[in-house]
């Protein structure tokens, strides 16, 4: 099928951060190449997907070898179960009763840590009275 401007497609509108329809405004080679979006008229290059973010295969891939580097040898019996009222520090072992076994990556203001838990870093309260 060939494209027309006027034509309806579905592609990314980065002022509305959602996959809309867009109407077809310009075409080139066969391919879209500006289209205005027909939820907030915003118009712009067309794109049919939603960008990736900058190294985000990488970063997935990284966390799970981080993990399993952070986690290598120690069990969940050796871990220190959490506690807004315990202190922490970098390198403990951390099991969290909803979000599983961590490992303490890092201390902010004295009253955060950030945890790298199987699903990703999460920030979680200590010292808590």
């Amino acid at each position: 099928m060939e494209l027309q401007i006027g034509q309806h497609s579905e592609g990314w509108c980065a002022r509305c951060k959602l996959v809309q329809r867009h109407t077809i405004e310009s075409v080139a080679s066969g391919k879209i190449k500006r289209s205005r979006c027909d939820a907030c008229g915003g118009r712009h290059l067309h794109r049919k997907n939603p960008p990736r973010g900058r190294g985000a295969v990488d970063a997935s891939r990284m966390h799970v070898g981080t993990y399993a580097a952070l986690l290598r040898g120690r069990t969940a019996a050796s871990a220190r179960p959490y506690s807004q009222s315990a202190r922490f520090s970098v390198g403990d072992a951390v099991s969290h009763s909803t979000l599983g076994l961590g490992v303490v990556t890092a201390e902010r203001e004295r009253t955060k840590i950030d945890i790298l838990f199987p699903d990703g870093q999460k920030v979680l309260l200590q010292g808590r009275c």
